[in-house]
Order: structure tokens, then C-alpha cells, then sequence
């Protein structure tokens, strides 16, 4: 049965709002339920994250009609949650009010061809609606949203190319999805659609935000070495001089033909940078012995094998810090959770536990094909944390 999941917000808190149904009237009911919670605040940036079972023809046009003062970006998904439901096949937005966020831009780049020419006419657009180059903003008053075409393989170039427009700005953001079919993505920008897009929004913030990365890993003490790879197709091929899947196995103490969805989600790699895990999450073993994974592994990289642990408890911690660090208020936020870790909240019966873990914090997100902030990972969640007016005392 269709339904609109949405209670008032704060005044001073984000707008969001899930809902399901035949297109037409799931999005009109996903307007009704933003404005009511709006209540006449202005939205300066709107966000939406629909399964790929709608048409985008049938969403973004409406949706950036509706709201024509505002940048609005969007994109398709392999599931969907606020901070109220946690599930599949509908549509979640977030709209950012004049109270949170003060002015936004959005550009769509086309990433067909080179990936990293349509990151940069994209960045060139924001620069000219901003009239000032990425590089200069100021990173503690403005952050950057990107919504990556999640199946041809992008997300490394386009954030390099972020990294190097605007080297302190923090860009955050997913991978679009397709609901696991693995056929085709889609990004929007106002009511322009790519299937190989890149959208992405720069906003200027009226009040302090932190960043979260949230991924439930340790290191085992396993170290590999990539001694090859095929970048292009994010392959493996050898691991300490030894065929990549053999060698992988050896270090989880099973046969290569054990090697599955289970054993890769339990035990993926992660690059560690200041004692901190990036994670990059095997997909596949190739004909030739390698393994295919879900991020670029460079050669010469050294990875760790990862152990699973408590996924539900390190997002709550991750987010009840942020929280802290924003002096204990927070008006909303926006997060981009792995589809892998969507699979393993599915398999233990977590989902209710899940939306316990945002915190009460009017939230909305999608469940991702890969997470970016500073590159491209696998099994984490990504996203920002809004403070309040009163909180700007260390702004």
C-alpha cells in the first residue's frame, strides 16, 4: 500500500519525507509532506533519492518545478530511509532551508567519453553561477554534494578532479544504484537526467557542520601487497606475487572456492590512513585467478584484511559524536549508506535497528552503490551533520 512517512520537523530543522506509490501520486504527496514541514521557510537546496523502479522523466521535472528558487539534484537508488523508515521502492527527500543552508548551486556533468572533462565543465558551471573558483571558498562555510553514476566505473576520476578543484572543500556523497539489477543509474540536476552523470551542489551553510564516515571494521594484522592490477576494471590480479583470489583466501583461511557475498562483506580489504580503515570490498573472482572489486586498488597499495563488528552501534557512535562536536544539536542531516551494508541490515533483521541509530535527528538518505568523501569506498556511510543557530559559537 503506498504511503507518506513524514512527521513536522523542528522549525529550524531540514525537511524530509518518504514516501511510495505510482509515480504521480508519490510525488505529489512527497511535495505536500516537504512543504508541510517546511512551513513557509524557504528551501535553498532540495535532495531527493528514488528507486530505479520510476521513470526519472516522471520525478525530476516535477520536483525541481516545484521548487524553482532552489538547486535540487537527485538520483536513483537500491533503497532508501530517514530517519522514520528504512526500506526499498519508494522515493526519500531532503529539503535544506534559509535556516540551515543560505545559498546553493548545481551543475549535472556528463561523464560519457572522459569522465574527467564532464567533472570539470561541471565545476566550471558552479564556478561561474559562484562567481568564484571552488579553491576559494571558505571550507568551514561551504561543502559540496556529489550523486556519481554508480555502474561505469567514475567515482575515482570525478573525485579526483573534485580534490583538485577545491583541495580543502568537502565533497560528500554516493554512488547511484538500480535496486541490484546492475542494468542502469541515473543522476538528475533540476530536470535534467544523465545515465552517466555526475550531479553535484555546492552550498554555502548558515550554521556549523561536521562530516561522518561511519564503517564497522578493524584490521585482522593481514597485510597484502598489490603487486598487480588492471585499474581500469578495478582488478586485482596478484597479491605478493600470487594469483589475487588465492592469495586473498589464504589470508581468510578458506578455499577460493568459498569465496562469496558472505565471506567479502565479513572480511573486506581497507587501505588504513592514520589508523583509520577506507574500505574497498571484493565483488567478484575473475576467470584468471584475480579478484574484481567494488573500488580502484592501485598496485604497490599494502591493504589489510578487515573483520566485520558491529555496524548498528559504530553508525550510532559516529553520529552521537558529530553531534557532540556540534555542541549536542544538531537540525538534520543527510547520509549515504553501502548497499552491502543494506544487504547485511537485511539479513540480520537490523533495519529497524538502523533507523534507531540516526539519533531522532530529522534525517534522509539512500542505501549506495559506493560512498565518497576525500575518494571512493566500499561498506561505509558518508554524510553531513547539520548544527543549529546555537550552536555557531565555534563557527
Amino acid at each position: 500500500m503506498p504511503f507518506t512517512h513524514a512527521v513536522p520537523a523542528a522549525v529550524t530543522g531540514v525537511a524530509r519525507a518518504h514516501v511510495t506509490g505510482p509515480a504521480p501520486q508519490a510525488v505529489a504527496r512527497l511535495l505536500t509532506a516537504l512543504d508541510r514541514e517546511l512551513s513557509g521557510r524557504r528551501p535553498v537546496a532540495v535532495m531527493y533519492f528514488a528507486s530505479s523502479a520510476y521513470d526519472p522523466a516522471d520525478v525530476a521535472p516535477v520536483i525541481s518545478a516545484h521548487f524553482p528558487r532552489a538547486a535540487v539534484i537527485g538520483c536513483s537508488t537500491a533503497g532508501e530511509f530517514t530517519d522514520l523508515h528504512n526500506g526499498t521502492g519508494g522515493i526519500t527527500a531532503v529539503a535544506l532551508p534559509d535556516s540551515v543552508i543560505t545559498h546553493a548551486a548545481a551543475a549535472l556533468g556528463e561523464l560519457d567519453g572522459d569522465a574527467g572533462y564532464g567533472t570539470m565543465a561541471a565545476v566550471q558551471e558552479l564556478e561561474d553561477t559562484l562567481h568564484i573558483q571552488l579553491r576559494h571558498l571558505d571550507p568551514a562555510h561551504h561543502l559540496g554534494f556529489a550523486l556519481i553514476d554508480g555502474l561505469h566505473g567514475s567515482e575515482e576520476q570525478v573525485n579526483d578532479m573534485l580534490g583538485n578543484a577545491a583541495p580543502l572543500l568537502d565533497f560528500v556523497g554516493g554512488s547511484a544504484g538500480d535496486d541490484f539489477a546492475f542494468q542502469g543509474t541515473w543522476t538528475a540536476v533540476g530536470s535534467k537526467v544523465s545515465h552517466h552523470g555526475a550531479a553535484l551542489m555546492v552550498c554555502r551553510t548558515a550554521v556549523p557542520f561536521r562530516v561522518v564516515k561511519s564503517c564497522s571494521f578493524t584490521p585482522t594484522g593481514k597485510v597484502l601487497r598489490i603487486t598487480r592490477a588492471r585499474v581500469s576494471s578495478r582488478t586485482v590480479l596478484e597479491i605478493d606475487g600470487r594469483p589475487a583470489a588465492e592469495a586473498y583466501a589464504e589470508a581468510l583461511g578458506v578455499s577460493v572456492d568459498a569465496l562469496d557475498v558472505g565471506a567479502w562483506m565479513e572480511y573486506p580489504v581497507g587501505l588504513m590512513i592514520d589508523g583509520r580503515p577506507w574500505i574497498r570490498s571484493p565483488q567478484s573472482v575473475t576467470p584468471d585467478g584475480g579478484l574484481r572489486f567494488f573500488a580502484e586498488i592501485m598496485p604497490g597499495m599494502e591493504v589489510e584484511v578487515m573483520r566485520s563488528g558491529d555496524l548498528i552501534a559504530e553508525t550510532a557512535a559516529a553520529l552521537r559524536r558529530a553531534r557532540a562536536e556540534l555542541g549536542g544539536r544538531a537540525s538534520g542531516s543527510v547520509l549515504f549508506n553501502c548497499c552491502l551494508r543494506r544487504l547485511e541490515m537485511d539479513a540480520k533483521n537490523l533495519s529497524s535497528a538502523f533507523v534507531a541509530a540516526l539519533g531522532g535527528v530529522p534525517s534522509a538518505g539512500f542505501h549506495t552503490y559506493g560512498e565518497s568523501w576525500l575518494g571512493h569506498v566500499n561498506q561505509t556511510l558518508t554524510g553531513v551533520v547539520f548544527g543549529t543557530r546555537a550552536s555557531r559559537a565555534t563557527y
